[in-house]
């Protein structure tokens, strides 16, 4: 039995590699009624940069407060807060209270501090109002970089969503990855220089307990990566596990569906960390993928798509075609790289880490080395010569 709450809220890509303040606030006010003709990523960025408290910043919490304030629609009543504990079982209630008792996506700040999330949902295991209760993991829009000079303009049927450089929206994350990939805190202005879990949210003090901890389970003791075939039953014993092919928002996508070939992936910021992507499969294509860890077989989440695609791994093969005999323009004026036949080496696993270039785990990379530059292609083709992993709120 579990129980969850979903705001259903619109997922939009962010227009810019530091827009995701500005992507956030599009949501959460599109989500309390503000028409879309009055969202601009450009106008609400300028809004939250100009109103920033620290200095450094593309996004920090005062500046996306104060455009959510700014401009809420006239029916909306209620504010909004900044919300900055220093233990994440007390930003994990809070954002667990906001979507129980506001009914409205708190902004969340995730991977240390660098990036802006929406949390649209949360599944726990009773009521949280009803007394103790466990999470289970959330559901959120991570909106992705939109790698283009003109982006396209965001309405309610937009393509936001539908995969590569548009993102993906609807994701499921259990929440020890939660804990421990995306809700990691940073110090923002705590004097001790404790990590502070910051969102911004309702206004009201929380009315429900602290989450209590969530059993640990090891399907594998992670003394070895794990055969493909294994990762694929693991991944759909933690659909099972977490109910989510009886979550509304996942069983119509899921349901007659099989797996296809599993992706193994490596952490290019943690030593020995491995995760399978195992795709969903329909008669039309890709629908989902579920995220196992490669060791220890623990399910870390779930993406929805909102339409099948049919080549969610651009093959190999196609990627080292695509890239012989082209010239890219190097990081820090250092001249233009030529991808000769014979030269490279591409990496026998994809790989992963946030950066601006992918916030999503579910959008790792190919690594193509030259000599002692990288490429990185991501999966949906998008090429790179630099992977950034500084700044913040971006």
């Amino acid at each position: 039995m579990t129980w969850s709450v979903n705001t259903d809220t619109k997922y939009h890509t962010q227009d810019t590699s530091y827009y995701c303040g500005a992507a956030s606030a599009m949501m959460v006010l599109a989500d309390i009624g503000v028409p879309y003709a009055d969202l601009d990523q450009d106008d609400l960025y300028t809004s939250n940069n100009s109103h920033n408290i620290q200095p450094g910043w593309a996004t920090d919490p005062y500046g996306l407060q104060f455009t959510l304030i700014d401009r809420r629609p006239p029916g909306f009543t209620n504010t909004f807060l900044v919300y900055k504990p220093t233990t994440e079982a007390e930003g994990t209630r809070k954002i667990v209270h906001t979507l129980r008792n506001y009914g409205v996506p708190p902004a969340v700040l995730v991977y240390h501090c660098m990036h802006w999330i929406v949390v649209c949902g949360v599944q726990t295991d009773v009521d949280p109002s009803t007394g103790p209760y466990t999470v289970d993991g959330f559901w959120v829009n991570n909106p992705v970089w939109y790698d283009d000079g003109n982006p396209p303009p965001h309405d309610d049927s937009d393509a936001c969503g539908s995969g590569g450089v548009h993102g993906l929206g609807n994701q499921f994350i259990s929440y020890a990855t939660w804990q421990g990939t995306y809700f990691t805190g940073c110090n923002y202005d705590d004097p001790t220089g404790a990590s502070q879990y910051i969102s911004v949210c309702d206004p009201q003090v929380p009315k429900i307990q602290l989450p209590q901890k969530r059993l640990s389970k090891f399907p594998a003791d992670g003394r070895t990566i794990l055969k493909p075939d294994k990762a694929v039953k693991l991944a759909l014993a933690g659909i099972e596990e977490y109910n989510l092919s009886e979550n509304k928002f996942a069983t119509e996508i899921i349901k007659n569906t099989r797996p296809g070939h599993p992706q193994q992936v490596v952490r290019l910021d943690r030593p020995n960390e491995y995760y399978y992507l195992v795709p969903l499969e329909s008669d039309e294509g890709t629908v989902a993928l579920a995220q196992v860890d490669a060791r220890y077989g623990v399910f870390n989440s779930l993406q929805l798509l909102t339409q099948p695609v049919n080549e969610w791994f651009t093959p190999r093969e196609t990627v080292m075609k695509r890239l012989e005999g082209r010239k890219f323009e190097l990081a820090d004026d250092a001249g233009r790289l030529t991808v000769h036949p014979g030269t490279y080496c591409l990496s026998p696993t994809l790989v992963w880490m946030p950066c601006r270039q992918s916030y999503s785990p579910h959008l790792p990379f190919y690594k193509l080395t030259v000599g002692g530059q990288n490429i990185y292609i991501r999966t949906d083709g998008e090429v790179f010569t630099n992977l950034t992993t500084t700044g913040r709120g971006v």
